[in-house]
């Protein structure tokens, strides 16, 4: 100790200032130390949050573009199976209406058909009548002129019966 006091230490200020020392470092501890240390941990766990955050929001923006992809093949194959049904719709209707039109077409040649042998029947008719009418006035003429009423009536009868079968 007396070592001590030669070199100009002085025991009780010695004490005293590592007392001091002692309660300098507590004090700094507890109101500096704890404190930057928990805003240090604050500060890293945020950091950590924030990341882990970012790497949700990837993950997410991620799956969202693969969810966009696959909409998009739905709604490529959606408008391809609505073009296909539709082609199939238009081509039935084609169909459908060619079939129609067809079947009209037939209906009215038939009809021109129909109407072209009653006009044909028709003609034949009249032209039957006339030649039997122009025939019998003839035959009348030149009966009355060589043959009796008898044999005039008689070859008239003969000439209505026969005549429609020779003209068909």
């Amino acid at each position: 100790m007396a070592l001590l006091t030669t070199l100009g230490i002085n025991w009780g200020m010695l004490i005293a200032q590592m007392v001091n020392f002692v309660i300098l470092m507590a004090a700094l501890s507890y109101f500096l130390y704890k404190p930057v240390l928990r805003v240090i941990d604050d500060r890293r766990e945020r950091v950590k949050k924030t990341m882990d955050d970012a790497k949700k929001l990837e993950q997410e923006v991620k799956d969202m573009e693969k969810q966009r992809a696959e909409r998009l093949k739905s709604m490529d194959a959606d408008a391809k199976e609505f073009l296909q049904k539709a082609k199939e719709y238009a081509d039935k209707f084609k169909q459908d209406a060619m079939a129609t039109a067809q079947q009209e077409a037939s209906v009215v040649l038939e009809k021109g058909r129909k109407q072209v042998e009653d006009e044909r029947h028709k003609m034949i008719a009249d032209v039957q009548a006339t030649i039997s009418n122009v025939s019998i006035t003839l035959a009348e003429k030149i009966l009355e002129r060589e043959f009796t009423p008898k044999d005039q009536e008689r070859i008239l009868k003969t000439l209505e019966k026969d005549i429609p079968s020779l003209i068909k």
